[in-house]
């Protein structure tokens, strides 16, 4: 009887002890299970981050302001379009040309721009050049035309000038400049005859050195308006307050290839001039894309579009008259009109 107690007294301890090894390592088990798990979307915060790429115009000392805020305004909306940062500096050396900078812009020329685009083969540069360059891979010229605006002011003035009768004040010096004026002129109503009083042929130019006194291009123009003049081609370098104040008291509308002066400004028809922003936009997403080599001729723009009157009639830049002239800067832009050519 002993013994069957005793033998009933191990089994039991027996099962106590596997019941109690059961229940803790299923405790430890659950405790697994129910362990929190790492978020695997948490993101290290302190990875840098890649600064946007750049667009640097490099703008020219003796620009104008308002050329400087143009040129300005144009680019930094091109530059936004395609997520660049825009800046302006006055001047820029090679080593400051780091590789964030993916466009150069020069408003003018600068001697060393063959250095400069060989310093940094990743970036585009780009020089708004009257001169005569071949550009690397990665440079591109935007030629200015002054034979362009001076045929298309030309054109313009015997467009616009009642009976035909365009005038100019010439600057002796620019000989290829003035042919290529009275070019235009001809190249639109051939030999320009008026057909009333005074019956004279047009334009009638005079020469002047651009060095000569405001005095003297006021005789020049009494000389020409002898024979009526209605629409006066303005040179941009002659312009003075002295010759615009007299001007404003003359019955003749004007044009120019620049800013009409304040004195003029009731008598101003149009500007004619070279716009290198519209064929930077032209080649622009193949900057971006680093295509660059190229040379591409400057676009011409009409701006300051004003009324005139004057005794003859009213003188005035229609919508219809200006999509004529589009039409003809792009002839020229693709050589299909030559300025110089000698057009009767």
């Amino acid at each position: 009887m002993i013994k069957k107690c005793s033998l009933n007294k191990a089994v039991f301890s027996s099962l106590l002890f596997l019941t109690i090894l059961v229940t803790g390592v299923s405790c430890n088990a659950s405790s697994v299970d129910d362990a929190p798990v790492p978020d695997a979307t948490v993101q290290p915060t302190n990875i840098p981050t890649q600064a946007p790429n750049r667009v640097i115009l490099v703008s020219p000392g003796d620009i104008t302001p308002e050329e400087l805020a143009e040129a300005q305004s144009f680019i930094s909306q091109l530059a936004a379009g395609s997520n660049l940062v825009f800046e302006t500096r006055e001047s820029i050396s090679t080593n400051e040309i780091t590789p964030d900078v993916k466009i150069a812009i020069f408003l003018e020329q600068p001697d060393n721009l063959g250095s400069l685009a060989a310093s940094a083969p990743g970036t585009q540069f780009v020089a708004i050049s009257d001169q005569d360059w071949n550009p690397p891979a990665n440079g591109s010229i935007i030629r200015l035309k002054n034979d362009y605006v001076a045929f298309l002011s030309g054109y313009l003035s015997a467009m616009i000038a009642p009976n035909f009768r365009a005038g100019a004040l010439l600057v002796s010096e620019q000989t290829s400049f003035n042919q290529a004026y009275t070019n235009g002129v001809s190249y639109y109503c051939g030999i320009c005859a008026a057909l009333v009083f005074p019956l004279n042929t047009y334009p009638v130019v005079t020469l002047q050195p651009a060095a000569s006194p405001p005095a003297n291009w006021q005789a020049a123009f009494n000389e020409i308006n002898q024979n009526k003049v209605n629409v006066l081609f303005l040179p941009r370098e002659i312009v003075s307050a002295e010759l615009g104040a007299f001007l404003a008291t003359q019955d003749v509308a004007i044009i120019g290839n620049g800013p009409p002066p304040v004195e003029l400004s009731e008598k101003w028809v149009a500007t004619v001039k070279s716009d290198g922003m519209g064929a930077l936009q032209e080649i622009w997403t193949d900057l971006v894309g680093g295509i660059g080599g190229k040379t591409i001729n400057a676009n011409i723009k009409f701006s300051d579009i004003n009324y005139v009157s004057v005794t003859d009639g009213l003188v005035w830049l229609s919508q219809g008259k200006l999509q004529q002239l589009d039409e003809l800067v792009q002839l020229i832009r693709d050589d299909q009109i030559y300025p110089y050519d000698v057009i009767q």
